[in-house]
């Protein structure tokens, strides 16, 4: 049984509000990103995106180019159509991955300042700020390899499910 049009804008909304409070991303941004990922067909306009979520052709044109720059949409050609049509670009969401584990070294870096200024103190002034930098270590040291699997499964599969 498909789903309705109104099961798949609640499920637009759903992630909205999961990228507005995980992410800080305007509600409408992530809208975007929900009914991108469920939309049939997969390409959009930005007029398809202004007429489906209710939205203004200037947040939806400040949206697109926001996920444009994080590499999470693509703007793509239907050929023998003039228009541009915006999709999800399914790379974009490992390489996001990818640099949030990037930032993984940037706060190791800060947290090993603490560890430095805290050196001499007691184990348990140092305990919070270590449990924190293990998760980072973990975190950057298990994460690679998790992504590096999740590529090759993919390529395996075709790239696409």
């Amino acid at each position: 049984m498909a789903i309705t049009h109104d099961e798949a804008l609640r499920f637009a909304e759903d992630v909205a509000l999961y990228f507005e409070q995980d992410a800080g991303l305007p509600r409408i941004t992530g809208r975007v990103i929900g009914w991108l990922l469920i939309c049939e067909p997969s390409e959009q306009t930005a007029g398809q995106l202004v007429e489906t979520l209710g939205a203004s052709k200037a947040s939806i044109s400040t949206s697109t180019r926001q996920l444009m720059q994080a590499g999470l949409v693509e703007k793509v050609s239907v050929p023998g159509d003039r228009r541009t049509y915006y999709r999800i670009n399914d790379e974009g969401w490992v390489a996001s991955v990818f640099e949030r584990l990037a930032a993984v070294t940037n706060i190791l870096k800060v947290l090993d300042k603490g560890s430095e200024l805290l050196a001499h103190e007691s184990p348990a002034r140092r305990a919070r700020l270590e449990n924190v930098a293990d998760l980072y270590r973990w975190m950057q040291s298990e994460l690679p390899p998790l992504l590096a699997r999740h590529r090759e499964q993919r390529l395996h599969d075709g790239g696409e499910k």
